[in-house]
Parts: C-alpha cells; structure tokens; sequence
C-alpha cells in the first residue's frame, strides 16, 4: 500500500515532446471517428429521402392503378401528361375522369386527392404513354405510367424514376 502511495506522490510530469505526441495521437483519432459519424449520418439522410422517394412514387402508382380498376372504364385516352378515363352508364350518359401530372403533381379530376399528396415533386417528364390494340379511343391496351420524382434535402438534389406498364 505504501508502494501505490509513494508512487502517486511522485512529482515527475511529461516533457513537451510526449505532450505534443499524445495530442496528435488523439486528433487523429477524433479526427477519425468524427469523419466515419459524419459519413454515417449523411448515408443515413440519403437513404431516408431516397426511401421517402420510393414510398412516395409506389403511392403515385397505386393510386393510378386503383383508380382505373375501380372506376372500370370502357375508353381510354392520353395526351402525355393526362389519362382520360370514359365509361357508359347504364342510361347512357357518358362519364369521364381525369388523372393528370401538372405543376409537380397529380391530380384526379382536378383536385388533388389526399392519396397522392407528396412532399416530392413530378417533373414535366413524367407521363403516361398509351398503345392502343384498336383506334383512338382505346377501348383495350397498354398504359406506360412514367413517374420522376424530386425532392431537394439538405441543398442536395435527389431524383428518382419510376416506370410501370400494365394492360387494360
């Protein structure tokens, strides 16, 4: 026990070279850590918008899907940036809906509808695409729905494409 005492009383110190040493020592090492936390961080926002992207195109998507098979047209038509929808009703009458890409987003019938309400916005070369198997109107064919999303976080640009066919 004497021992343990005698040595904490020792007066010795270090030199200016072993201070100097060990302060360099440990900013690299700070140094270090801090650059592997900041990379952390950033790849963690980058995934987050990028996967906020994803969920907000696979909504777009739905949404346009969802909406032809419920409101089961027997015509179809497009201009690039608005689908038209047209079904007979059983009186006659005809009845038309409209998804259209403009100002950045998708509206149906005009108005936005609570589904496709993003934080992201659709650049002008979003669209829609329409194959007809018969003349114009198209009563069967396929719809290419191109969506680009963007979405600006943290200064930095982020873009995502997405791209979906399917028949009617």
């Amino acid at each position: 026990m004497k021992r343990f005492a005698n040595l904490l009383r020792r007066e010795q110190g270090f030199t200016l070279i072993e201070l100097i040493a060990g302060i360099a020592l440990f900013s690299m090492v700070a140094g270090l850590i801090y650059g592997v936390m900041l990379f952390g961080v950033r790849s963690y926002n980058q995934v987050s918008v990028e996967n906020k992207l994803r969920d907000e195109g696979d909504l777009l998507m739905s949404a346009i899907i969802t909406d032809m098979y419920t409101f089961a047209p027997h015509t179809v038509s497009s201009n690039g940036s608005t689908l038209t929808l047209s079904r007979i009703e059983d009186d006659g009458s005809i009845v038309n809906e409209e998804i259209r890409i403009a100002d950045g987003k998708m509206t149906f019938n005009g108005a936005t509808d609570l589904r496709t309400e993003t934080t992201a916005d659709l650049i002008d070369s979003s669209g829609f695409i329409l194959t007809c198997s018969t003349g114009t109107p198209c009563e069967s064919g396929l719809i290419q729905i191109k969506l680009n999303l963007h979405k600006e976080y943290g200064g930095k640009p982020f873009h995502l494409s997405l791209e979906s066919t399917f028949g009617f």
